[in-house]
């Protein structure tokens, strides 16, 4: 049978400090790093990427809460431009506007 010794507080083992510091991250905390962190995150859409698909405008516009909560509520996450499009499209050929023209 093994013996079993007791930890006390003092032992390595209860270096909460020492442990603390192996599971922490590993990133880098200067404001240059943060920066360009953030930059990689926010390019992962970019002008090439949106040009490929035919979008080179940008179209911007108010909305209520309502609406807002519901397409968020409805709409998958990532495609509410192009489900936006859609129903302008959608809303325009109702109207009798030929888009294709």
């Amino acid at each position: 049978m093994m013996k079993q010794t007791e930890l006390t507080p003092e032992d390595a083992e209860w270096d909460f400090a020492e442990a603390r510091a192996k599971l922490a991250p590993k990133l880098d905390g200067r404001k240059a790093a943060r920066k360009n962190r953030q930059k990689r995150l926010t390019d992962a859409v970019d002008g090439r990427s949106l040009r490929a698909m035919g979008r080179t405008q940008h179209l911007n516009f108010k909305a209520t809460p309502e609406i807002k909560a519901l397409l968020a509520k409805h709409v998958p996450k990532g495609t509410v431009s192009l489900w936006l499009e859609e129903a302008i499209i959608a809303k325009l050929k109702a109207a009798g506007v030929d888009v294709d023209a």
